[in-house]
């Protein structure tokens, strides 16, 4: 079932027949509030008709908001509403919930459960346990039975959106190694401020942060050689073979390259020469034919290791936005050139 964007249609819709809110929403709102909704959400001799109206409705808190914005407009005299077009908009509220089989939440919530698969069931039942597949929500990864939470000894501060490169290249250390972990979720800068105590914590604000064994790691990479060194009895990401290792560093070194060439061309305005675009081409030649004579799939054979995580989180990001900033397609179908 589509439903529309409520709160633009109710505005619109009233905006089409009303001169109540020209100066508003034209002129701009210098200091209006469109915080929680307030008791008086509406004119007040409406207040508790429209009270009854969304609190049967899941979309209660969003009815909510369009209310409040409306009120704090009028209260700071940036426009002026009527008795009659208060009721016009509440008639029109009524009219669209109406119009739209919604259910209660807890109607809702019973659908979704019914339409679930068993590997959908399973999952929601193992996420709080730290089991199942690896997932942005757990809170708490346990792997499976043999692993007990009074054992844990990591916890990754991580961003709550996880979108952050540095955060997922740990995050994908510890999937590997199975080492079990709590997560605490961290805003981003452009996701709102942090809690005082991680900025206690890490002055600078940086994400990832880990404690292992009530150490405090401030650096991804800190963190994952951390890892390493703290826990030789789970899989080793490093190989221990001296060409080998060798062999990781110079690709290691080559990942710095790309990343550079890629924020050089990303953040910049190309030249005439296209000499940014060339130079980001050639350094990802490189890393092609890396990955090209390997025997695996991965960079360093047919085992993954700390070379392909680093690597990883910044390649999917290099396809993304590379194709949206700058035309250039870097994934292609197989076949496709």
């Amino acid at each position: 079932m589509r439903l529309p964007p409520y709160y633009f249609v109710l505005l619109l819709r009233l905006l089409e027949n009303s001169s109540a809110f020209p100066s508003a929403f034209t002129v701009g709102l210098p200091s209006a509030s469109f915080g929680t909704p307030s008791s008086s959400s509406f004119a007040s001799p409406r207040t508790s008709s429209s009270t009854r109206m969304f609190g049967a409705n899941p979309f209660q808190s969003l009815f909510g908001n369009v209310a409040s914005s409306i009120s704090n407009i009028q209260q700071q005299g940036l426009t002026t509403m009527s008795p009659d077009e208060s009721e016009k908009l509440e008639a029109l509220a009524n009219e669209i919930l109406s119009s739209h089989n919604i259910g209660s939440w807890d109607e809702i919530r019973s659908t979704l459960r019914s339409k679930q698969t068993d590997e959908e069931r399973n999952f929601r039942s193992n996420l709080g346990k730290g089991y199942g597949k690896p997932s942005p929500l757990h809170k708490l990864r346990l792997f499976d039975e043999s692993n007990d939470e009074k054992d844990v000894r990591v916890t990754l501060y991580r961003d709550s959106a996880s979108w952050c490169p540095y955060c997922q290249k740990v995050w994908i250390a510890l999937e590997q190694k199975r080492i079990p972990y709590r997560v605490e979720k961290i805003n981003m800068r452009c996701y709102g401020e942090k809690p005082a105590s991680f900025q206690r914590m890490q002055p600078s604000g940086a994400i990832p942060v880990a404690i292992i064994d009530g150490v405090t790691y401030n650096q991804s990479n800190d963190i994952i050689f951390a890892l390493e060194e703290q826990f030789p009895d789970h899989e080793a990401l490093l190989p221990k073979d001296p060409k080998q290792r060798m062999k990781a560093q110079e690709l290691l070194r080559l990942e710095r390259q790309i990343f550079g060439a890629w924020m050089y061309w990303l953040t910049s305005r190309d030249g005439s020469d296209r000499g940014l675009r060339e130079s980001f081409i050639s350094v990802l030649n490189e890393v092609e034919a890396e990955l090209s004579a390997t025997k695996g799939g991965f960079f360093l054979g047919t085992n993954v290791s700390l070379v392909d995580m680093m690597f990883a989180p910044f390649l999917e990001r290099m396809c993304a936005s590379m194709l949206f900033f700058k035309g250039f397609q870097i994934r292609v179908a197989p076949g496709d050139k």
